[in-house]
């Protein structure tokens, strides 16, 4: 597992619309800071880019066409669903926390999410992971803070001192962009038994219901048998976007 301190950056970010900015823009391009006068220093500015770009940018081709579709086209406020799973697939920690903490509370059908869980769950960590044990007590706070806010940030929580989680109703656009990017992500035959159903924000058995369903024929082409499940895209990534706009 590769620990770093992304959290707590991104939870700092004070506008999500600098990621949009970042990975849109020339990566070659020398920044002015002058671009932002919110944040105080260059510095500050080149630390922000560093971490969206480690976050938010996959070396998968099909995946990338089409987070830069929606990025291109969309409001930071409608991307919310689509950077959960990029930062989930991009970071350790964020995934850690998610699977140990957050998901199972959220399918728990819990209403609130404490800081004390978050803090436990990374001192438990800290026992047997190498670069968390160089973190300080005061750094863990700070990064359990900064996970519930950035859950915030990606709409799954409310609340300033508790956070209260966020029930999600997927819509159809986002169960068929979860499942291209699930095809993609993890690229085995079977997904029956994947771990990432879960951030689907479906049980599994409604999560296979869904998928069988006859809607998606146009999108997915789905093959399933008691515990075998395999998915087929049709449309290209890079016109997703526009085939799903116009369903």
């Amino acid at each position: 597992m590769r620990i770093n301190s992304n959290i707590n950056i991104l939870g700092g970010l004070a506008d999500f619309n600098l990621i949009k900015y970042f990975l849109l823009s020339d990566k070659n391009r020398d920044i002015q800071h002058v671009e932002f006068t919110d944040i105080r220093t260059l510095k500050a500015v080149k630390r922000f880019k560093k971490v969206i770009i480690e976050s938010f940018e996959v070396k998968n081709e099909k995946i990338m066409n089409l987070l830069l579709e929606y990025v291109k086209n969309e409001n930071i406020e409608n991307l919310s669903y689509i950077l959960f799973l990029m930062l989930s697939n991009n970071n350790d920690l964020f995934m850690y926390l998610n699977e140990n903490v957050f998901l199972p509370v959220y399918y728990s059908g819990r209403m609130t999410l404490k800081k004390d869980e978050i803090v436990l769950c990374l001192k438990d960590l800290q026992k047997t992971n190498e670069d968390l044990k160089k973190w300080s007590d005061s750094t863990l706070e700070t990064t359990a803070s900064k996970y519930l806010t950035l859950l915030k940030k990606l709409g799954l929580a409310i609340g300033v001192q508790k956070k209260e989680i966020v029930y999600k109703s997927p819509s159809f656009e986002d169960f068929v962009l979860f499942n291209y990017f699930f095809d993609q992500i993890e690229p085995e035959a079977n997904k029956y038994n994947s771990k990432w159903i879960q951030y689907s924000f479906f049980e599994k058995d409604f999560f296979i219901q869904k998928i069988l369903d006859k809607k998606l024929m146009r999108f997915l082409e789905i093959h399933f048998s008691g515990d075998n499940l395999k998915i087929k895209t049709l449309t290209n990534y890079q016109e997703l976007y526009y085939a799903l706009k116009s369903a």
